[in-house]
């Protein structure tokens, strides 16, 4: 479950990243940021939630 919540946050965080990405012509470079920064902030999250756990 907790995998399929990450996934969907990083595939909202790629798209909100296109659009703004797009307003600076660079669409791509964007949703890859954004994506990036999601995926490493949910990794995180995942290993802190281990820990207290």
């Amino acid at each position: 479950m907790r995998t399929m919540i990450s996934s969907v946050i990083i595939v909202i965080a790629a798209v909100i990243g296109f659009f703004m990405g797009a307003g600076i012509n660079q669409a791509m470079g964007g949703a890859t940021l954004f994506a990036t920064i999601a995926g490493f902030s949910c990794t995180i999250q995942a290993i802190e939630s281990k820990k207290n756990q």
